[in-house]
């Protein structure tokens, strides 16, 4: 009992101190923890792999407009959530590595607006592409988006714009300035958006260009 006690105050604790990074983090570990959860209760009852299916769906953005305008929540909502482990592991290590070099230029407050209207500007350009190029017709009516990349992206980005010649040392490549990771990013999300996961790959991209704009007008005041 008193060691639950204290992981739940030590819990509350890391969330009151004046760091939005781990506070991003910690909410996106939590929604994952609860939804993963309560996915393993559905199978448990239902014996059903995919029965929270439709509630995932429900807090997911769709592409399709007339779903998004039944369910206009899930443009906020769908950029906390995440399934796969590795989805979140890397969101999370990427939001991590770079977000804490954003906050300590920048400042806390600046931090969730770029990671918030990353996320929504991420989501729009989904919905716009898809909606608006043909290759997407078949498929508009049943896509949904959901993960924090859009929102980690404009993050990247937002660091290698404020800090271009910044450099960080990657594992096998030595010390790469942000810059470069920057484009190397935005290119392979264009490369890949012919691959399997194309409206991932265009939410990132609405994302990184957000982060762009946010910092060039922080500049210009």
């Amino acid at each position: 009992m008193n060691k639950n006690s204290s992981i739940l105050t030590d819990i509350k604790r890391e969330f009151q101190k004046d760091n939005m990074i781990n506070k991003l983090i910690m909410i996106n570990l939590g929604v994952y923890l609860f939804v993963n959860i309560l996915g393993v209760l559905f199978f448990l009852i239902k014996g059903q792999a995919d029965a929270l299916s439709p509630l995932i769906n429900w807090v997911s953005v769709p592409a399709e407009i007339k779903q998004l305008a039944i369910q206009p929540w899930s443009i906020v909502t769908y950029m906390f959530l995440h399934e796969g482990f590795f989805h979140i592991l890397f969101n999370m290590l990427w939001l991590f590595w770079i977000g804490r070099i954003l906050q300590d230029y920048l400042g806390v407050k600046k931090i969730f607006p770029i990671y918030f209207w990353g996320g929504i500007a991420g989501a729009l350009l989904y919905i716009i592409a898809y909606n608006i190029f043909p290759v997407f017709d078949s498929v508009v009516n049943v896509s949904y988006a959901l993960g924090a990349s859009a929102g980690v992206a404009a993050i990247i980005i937002a660091t290698a714009t404020l800090l271009p010649d910044y450099a960080i040392r990657l594992l096998f490549l030595g010390n790469i300035k942000l810059k470069w990771l920057a484009l190397a990013f935005v290119l392979m999300d264009v490369i890949s958006i012919k691959g399997g996961n194309a409206g991932g790959h265009i939410a990132h991209l609405g994302g990184a260009l957000l982060g762009f704009l946010f910092i060039k007008q922080l500049q210009n005041g």
